[in-house]
């Protein structure tokens, strides 16, 4: 093996290390490393993670997007709200002083 390949070789090795989906703990001080320990082996052996609620995000946002185009087709009002109504709101542009105000507010 000539020394173009052993680099390609090592190439490889690192690239399949990288992208690798067996993850490995990372290292941390051993005052923290039990916390890194549980959090990773819960998550392995749940089977959740993180990005787990998006498909229930999609299906919320697909059945608004349904309901919004059922209530624009039919000309149907939900609690004295229609469509155009909805369309306004999501195009009326907002100046920062509003959202200041709105944020001191809460």
């Amino acid at each position: 093996m000539n020394d173009s390949e052993a680099r390609r070789k090592e190439l490889l090795r690192q690239t399949r290390k990288l992208y690798s989906d067996n993850r490995e703990i990372p290292a941390v001080h051993p005052r923290y490393g039990r916390i890194y320990h549980d959090l990773y082996k819960d998550a392995e052996t749940s089977g959740h993670t993180a990005g787990s609620t998006f498909y229930i995000r999609l299906a919320i946002g697909i059945f608004c997007f349904v309901c919004f185009v059922y209530m624009d087709q039919s000309k149907t009002k939900v609690a004295n709200v229609d469509s155009r109504a909805i369309i306004n709101e999501i195009e009326k542009n907002v100046d920062a002083d509003t959202i200041r105000e709105v944020w001191k507010a809460l």
